[in-house]
């Protein structure tokens, strides 16, 4: 059985790289995980790149889910959309895109979309992927773990979440790190205090994230409910892109996390 979130990555990208699988499903193809339940791409910050898939979302008869629409205008400011539609057989496929993942630099987004020859599947690095899963969840953090064994040794204790690995590789690859798990592991300390620095280290990125997170939804929550008074979960695709553009113009901030955005 094929991966339909595969095959929705080779089809964005058959005119050009607009779209960079990325979170659960890119963990499936560093086979990390066996399954995910949705699709998340970064796409290009293009209007050509939102229309090919609005296209093809269109073509399969997707419907919008609570979000942003699909414009750069949102998605410039780190709004993500999302949509879902049932496959052949009756098995419900979510999408969800946004252009500026979180914890991702400016300039490491401005390579992803280069063409690639070494693959028809467009998956982010294992290092952005990683930082990406920095969540306030607190199971990706055993994911992170697993992720940074497949990068070299001296990345792996920058990344790791593993704190017998921070161990074992702090005399040989832990000199010119900053980490406190790592300055901790390579000064002697016992596990117990790798541990703990590693606990502080994550409460810190959890805490970061949760922040980020709740700034968004305090940001869309007028937006939301009428999003679902409109009913437009429930309308064919271009006529929900239309009204939700309609209605985030009216309701939903650029950008808040940037000071004096007042759109809202």
């Amino acid at each position: 059985m094929g991966n339909i979130y595969f095959e929705l990555t080779e089809r964005f990208n058959a005119g050009g790289v607009i779209a960079v699988l990325t979170s659960g499903q890119a963990v499936v193809h560093y086979r990390i995980a066996i399954m995910s339940k949705d699709g998340d791409w970064i796409l290009k910050e293009d209007p050509g790149a939102c229309e090919r898939v609005l296209e093809e979302l269109a073509a399969r008869d997707a419907t919008y889910r609570p979000g942003a629409p699909l414009d750069v205008e949102w998605l410039s400011g780190g709004w993500s959309s999302h949509f879902q539609f049932l496959d052949e057989r009756g098995r419900r496929v979510r999408c969800d895109f946004f252009s500026r993942p979180p914890r991702v630099e400016e300039q490491k987004l401005g390579g992803l979309f280069s063409e690639r020859s070494d693959s028809p599947l467009c998956v982010l690095d294992v290092d952005s992927l990683i930082r990406m899963k920095q969540t306030q969840r607190a199971k990706d953090y055993a994911v992170i773990g697993e992720l940074a064994r497949l990068l070299p040794p001296e990345r792996e204790i920058e990344l790791t979440t593993d704190p017998d690995r921070i161990i074992e590789l702090a005399t040989a690859h832990g000199q010119a790190s900053e980490r406190e798990a790592a300055k901790c592991a390579r000064a002697g300390g016992d596990r117990e205090a790798v541990v703990v620095a590693l606990a502080r280290e994550t409460n810190a990125l959890q805490e970061a994230d949760r922040a980020r997170v709740e700034a968004y939804q305090r940001a869309a929550d007028t937006y939301f409910r009428e999003f679902r008074k409109a009913g437009i979960d429930r309308m064919p695709l271009r006529e929900a892109h239309a009204t939700c553009l309609e209605l985030a113009g009216r309701l939903l901030p650029r950008d808040p996390l940037c000071e004096g955005d007042t759109d809202a």
